[in-house]
Parts: structure tokens; C-alpha cells; sequence
């Protein structure tokens, strides 16, 4: 029997190459979208507060309770929403690359997605936080209040992707799996034995017997 270590070596050695291209990808791609995403906070949010200037670097905000819940509550919406998708879509889209590296990309690449959302709509939101003293600044700049909100993209997008792991059918996660492919390559099946692995009974062995 020839010696078939080195090429099993070389295929997961080509396997794990290929898990890393795929969750650097997806770490780009969700940092990519979350700065898109921080576009959308910015629009969906509106003007937000107004600020009276007690004197330079003290402010007193109007409505500051409903400014406030109203934009961190929408950008709990856009980053929940984008974990759910991305925990969904990491595992069902490429069975071959399921897998721990995948799960340390959505957590990474979902941080680093909402950490942009948050400062891509900070930056493009307007406002200012400079005034003269006793004046009113018409609006504040774009700010998340809660920065817990930051952990609920990659939580959620861990919770669906351990979720459909945790209740996967099969052990391996359905990625192939090179070594068990090349010990059954070659595999010669035989009628008279039955499945050919000896645990059924196969068909009578005509040829043993005299003839009648």
C-alpha cells in the first residue's frame, strides 16, 4: 500500500489556505458594509440634538433622552440585522469553509463593522460640538450613547452561526474531508459480499457447489 501521507498533508495544508482567504474576505466585507452602514445611521437619524454653550467645552442639550434612544435604537436595528445575516450567510453559504476560523471572522469582522457604522456616521452626520459661549448650536454631531451596542453585530452573528453548528447533523459540518476521501477511492464493492464490508449477507455462491 503506498505511502498517501504527503498528498493528504498537501490537500489540508491547500484547505487551510483556503479558510483563511475566505474569512479575511469576510472580515473586509463586513468592515466594507459597516462603513456603508454608517452612511444610512447618518440619514435615518436626522438632525440631531441642539445645545445651549454654558460657556466654551460646557453644553446643556435639548431633548436629549429622545435624541438619543432614537439614534442609538436605530443603530441597533442596522447592526442586529446585519449580524443575523451575516451569521446566517457564513454558514449556509460555502459548506466547505464551516469551521472555528469562520466563527473568529464573523467576531472580528463584526466588531470592526460596527466600529465603522458608528464613525463613518459620526463623521457624516454634521454637527458640531463648537459654539460661542451662551448661543445654540443648531445640532450635535452624530454620536452613540450605549457603546455596548457595538458587541450586538458580532454577538448575534456568533449566536446564529453557533446555533446551526450546535444543531448540525453531521459531526465534520459537511466539509470534505481529503483523508477519508482517498482511503475510500479505489474501494472495490463486491455483489457476493453483500455492502462489500462484510456486515450483510451477499448472494448465494453458486460456483461453490457441485452441479446438480
Amino acid at each position: 500500500m503506498s505511502d498517501d501521507r504527503p498528498a493528504v498533508a498537501a490537500c489540508a495544508a491547500s484547505a487551510a489556505r483556503t479558510d483563511l482567504r475566505v474569512a479575511g474576505a469576510l472580515v473586509l466585507s463586513l468592515a466594507g458594509f459597516g462603513a456603508v452602514l454608517g452612511l444610512i445611521w447618518a440619514w435615518w437619524s436626522g438632525p440631531q440634538q441642539r445645545a445651549y454653550v454654558i460657556a466654551p467645552g460646557q453644553l446643556y442639550p435639548f431633548d436629549e433622552v429622545e435624541t438619543m434612544a432614537g439614534a442609538d435604537g436605530r443603530y441597533f436595528v442596522l447592526v442586529g440585522v446585519t449580524g443575523l445575516l451575516a451569521g446566517a450567510v457564513a454558514y449556509w453559504g460555502r459548506r466547505r469553509d464551516r469551521g472555528p476560523l469562520m466563527a473568529v471572522a464573523l467576531g472580528v469582522g463584526g466588531l470592526a463593522g460596527a466600529a465603522l457604522t458608528w464613525w463613518v456616521g459620526y463623521l457624516s452626520g454634521g454637527g458640531t460640538y463648537d459654539g460661542a459661549a451662551k448661543t445654540i448650536i443648531k445640532q450635535l454631531p452624530l454620536s452613540l450613547h450605549m457603546h455596548g451596542l457595538l458587541l450586538v453585530e458580532p454577538a448575534f452573528a456568533l449566536l446564529v452561526y453557533g446555533l446551526s453548528t450546535a444543531f448540525a447533523v453531521s459531526d465534520d459540518l459537511g466539509r470534505p474531508d481529503p483523508q477519508r476521501e482517498r482511503r475510500l477511492v479505489g474501494r472495490v464493492r463486491y455483489p457476493e459480499y453483500g455492502g462489500g464490508d462484510g456486515d450483510a449477507a451477499g448472494a448465494p455462491q453458486q460456483g461453490n457447489f457441485a452441479p446438480q
